[in-house]
């Protein structure tokens, strides 16, 4: 029961001079419950009414325990207290309980006859007042005359506020469970623990005992992963044929069904104790959720609402996992390609770097040997294939970098781009630099960008290529204040259907390498840049844009 339970009433007291209560009196107790807490002070502030606005000292409140099937006191008046063992069991299954018929018909109970209290003292007569799906209401009186038709009149009132104000707790709880139970799914990406959390809230937030979470399988199958220790103890584990083919119904469909316990031919197929209504409502691509309450206990508005708010949230976190399990895959994927990579270029520059230098050695030596002229030209042809072996080992070993941006700072476009051109064999080639802006970088990153687009012009935009550099463009920046840069070239430019192409690694156009473009790729993504292609306008080749 709550610790701090609503006692105010008292003050709220009024009744006419011949003792009769007063309804206003009872419509103030009605606010006052509909600003409550939570259900135990709703309880509390309908036995305390009782007894102060309407002179009843019997009463107490019963709620339905999904857990134990079954209706637990949590308010009683202190003169009730020797009463409520014996006036029924409340438990599902005995079928003389009136207080259970009247919660599971939500018609009222009215039983007449002595019952035995204390002593010699006995109840007379006793009212069992339904309250929503939440549980009884039970009053009783000692008086031979029972209650009047006054007395039932306010009492019929004084229930109806308070089903409403336990509606409106149970909403209140409801959707903190919901938050809570939606922060508990979020915070993992095991799809069973999230199964679990589903199963928990729907019993403990929902009041509904019967539940269970089916997840698909890599066979394309749902099985069931999660279910509520109710509906193991009375439906069992893979017991509900029924149950399973609605579930496939709803998966496939991906809408919610409804369904109670007779098949579609009339038969009963659920074990006992059968339920008058179920819901399975799919979640997503990943399985369903299930959900039902015991016989003569159908699912109201509100709990259908909170399932299908429960079962969204559910699908979200199941997205998100398999999304960060997608994430995870593709990452150790990646850095396994990396790692292979690395391992060739660490073949390349080690065991062919050698040999290569003593190659170009060797044909140093030999043309200064060479006089005649034929021989002079074909160790020229050696010399360029040399030439292109070692940009390529140079290319390798850039491709592979582990591309992170770690040492970023902000750096000057104009002064990176003419350290890069002097580290590039250029010949006759022409720059102008014209950038005024900064980007946030890391250095030999920026460098490795730079110096493979101006290889770039150097292979394909002829023999003294012009290159441009410059700001990015218009006056858009990023948050930092950046806009970016281009570099253009005066050769024949990138057709548009190659644009995306050639920054694929191994493509080519003509005598590259096929691994530059790539590595500006690379370096690009390491810093979260966009890097595109399109027409110069002031050179009229190919232009290359970067922007943050």
């Amino acid at each position: 029961m709550s610790t701090t339970p609503v006692r105010t009433v008292m003050a709220h007291r009024s009744e006419v001079a011949d003792g009769t209560p007063d309804l206003r009196a009872l419509r103030r107790v009605g606010r006052q419950m509909a600003r409550a807490d939570d259900t135990d002070a709703v309880a509390e502030t309908f036995v305390d009414a009782c007894a102060e606005e309407l002179g009843i000292t019997l009463a107490a409140v019963r709620v339905y325990d999904p857990r134990r099937d079954a209706l637990n006191v949590i308010a009683a008046a202190p003169d009730a207290t020797p009463y409520l063992d014996g006036w029924d069991d409340h438990r599902r299954g005995d079928d003389r309980s009136p207080a259970w018929r009247a919660y599971t018909t939500g018609s009222r109970e009215y039983v007449e006859g002595p019952q035995s209290g204390t002593g010699s003292d006995s109840v007379s007569s006793a009212l069992y007042l339904p309250l929503g799906t939440h549980g009884v209401a039970a009053v009783a009186t000692l008086d031979d005359r029972g209650f009047d038709d006054l007395t039932r009149s306010l009492l019929e009132t004084l229930v109806s506020d308070t089903t409403a104000a336990l509606d409106a707790a149970a909403d209140r709880r409801g959707l903190r469970g919901l938050h809570d139970a939606t922060r508990a799914m979020q915070a993992t990406d095991d799809p069973e623990t999230i199964a679990g959390v589903v199963v928990d809230a729907t019993e403990s937030v929902l009041g509904i005992p019967y539940s269970g979470v089916r997840l698909r399988d890599v066979d394309g199958d749902i099985p069931l992963v999660a279910v509520s220790d109710a509906a193991a103890r009375d439906i069992g584990v893979g017991g509900d044929a029924h149950g399973e083919r609605r579930a496939r119904e709803a998966f496939e469909r991906g809408e919610p069904v409804m369904f109670d316990e007779v098949d579609d031919d009339g038969s009963t197929t659920q074990a006992a104790p059968v339920f008058s209504e179920a819901a399975v409502y799919p979640l997503g691509d990943h399985g369903t959720f299930a959900v039902a309450l015991p016989e003569g206990m159908p699912l109201d508005g509100r709990q259908r609402e909170l399932a299908r708010v429960l079962a969204d949230n559910a699908t979200a976190a199941l997205d998100r996992t398999e999304r960060s399990v997608r994430l995870r895959e593709q990452a150790s994927t990646i850095a396994a390609q990396d790692e292979r990579l690395e391992e060739f270029a660490n073949v390349v520059s080690h065991d062919l770097r050698n040999p290569l230098n003593v190659a170009q050695g060797r044909l140093r030596l030999a043309r200064e040997r060479a006089e005649d002229p034929e021989t002079a030209s074909d160790l020229a042809t050696v010399e360029e294939a040399l030439d292109r072996m070692d940009a390529i080992v140079e290319d390798a070993r850039g491709l592979a970098v582990g591309e992170t941006a770690a040492d970023a700072r902000e750096l000057s476009v104009a002064a990176a781009a003419e350290r890069a051109w002097d580290a590039v064999e250029t010949g006759d080639a022409e720059l102008t630099v014209e950038a005024t802006g900064t980007v946030t970088a890391d250095p030999g990153l920026l460098s490795q960008l730079f110096e493979n687009v101006f290889r770039n012009a150097m292979e394909h935009a002829g023999e003294a290529p012009h290159v441009l550099v410059g700001d990015g463009d218009g006056d858009d920046t990023d948050a930092d204040g950046e806009r970016g840069f281009a570099i253009e070239d005066d050769g024949p430019g990138v057709p548009e259907d190659e644009r995306g192409a050639v920054f694929r690694v191994g493509y080519s156009g003509r005598d590259g390498t096929g691994l530059g473009l790539g590595i500006v790729a690379r370096v690009a993504e390491a810093h979260e840049w966009s890097v595109r292609i399109e027409d110069g306008e002031r050179l009229g080749g190919a232009r290359f844009v970067v922007e943050p």
